[in-house]
């Protein structure tokens, strides 16, 4: 769906608000969510790869889902007595303008299934199973007709139990760099990658330059890790 459309669903949604009581609101529910992270990730990792991914805030949909599945009061006197769709297209209208397209997508759909579905709450319980890593991620077979490409970010994700761009380039970044052997999720991930023919050699303005079976291919644009790292949420979550 083309972004103008989730802006358009989202600005139904929200409703008529004064500006300055929507930007209030926007603030506080982003401030709350960041909080929730913050609560929920436990203590800091030592582990590279964990503690990287264990700095860097989830997309702001799941965490508003786990507040929702948790039933969190805080929500509640945020939002006034709005309703939760209203919340996630408030955070929606925000992204958007923050050019946060990726996170826009993510929320599109909670926003829709709580605006009108029975289905939200499972679907918001399952999401902060999600986050805490409590879903097993599903089995790539080897002879899967995935590609190599598609292969190599599943294992990213797999190993952050995320699937956020954000997240991916770090790692991605990190993956970059000299082995070091006290790194050893790091290590483990770079030699799982390696056995699918993947390596990645360097970061320039965002795009991951990377090699499948020795040979270097074109860069990997952010738009393009989000496309596929999509598919691949979508087929951990189903």
């Amino acid at each position: 769906m083309k972004l103008s459309q989730i802006e358009s669903e989202a600005s139904r949604l929200s409703g008529r608000i004064p500006e300055e009581e929507r930007m209030a609101l926007q603030k506080s529910l982003i401030a709350l969510c960041k909080v929730r992270w913050k609560e929920i990730r436990g203590e800091e990792p030592r582990d590279r790869l964990e503690r990287a991914v264990w700095q860097l805030d989830p997309p702001l949909a799941d965490l508003f889902l786990d507040l929702c599945a948790s039933q969190d009061v805080r929500l509640d006197d945020v939002l006034h007595g709005l309703n939760p769709a209203r919340g996630l297209a408030l955070v929606a209208l925000a992204e958007i303008g923050e050019g946060e397209e990726e996170e826009v997508r993510i929320i599109h759909e909670p926003m829709m299934l709580f605006d009108s579905s029975d289905a939200a709450m499972h679907y918001a319980k399952k999401i902060s199973a999600f986050l805490r890593g409590e879903i097993p991620f599903p089995p790539i077979h080897p002879h899967s007709s995935r590609s190599s490409l598609w292969k190599g970010l599943a294992l990213v994700a797999e190993s952050m139990k995320r699937c956020d761009a954000s997240s991916a380039v770090v790692i991605m970044g990190l993956l970059c760099g000299k082995p070091q052997a006290v790194d050893d999720g790091l290590e483990r991930l770079r030699s799982r990658l390696l056995n699918v023919g993947m390596r990645f050699l360097g970061i320039d303005d965002d795009h991951v330059r990377y090699s499948l079976h020795g040979r270097e291919r074109k860069p990997l644009s952010r738009r393009q890790t989000a496309g596929i790292l999509a598919e691949i949420r979508a087929a951990w979550l189903s």
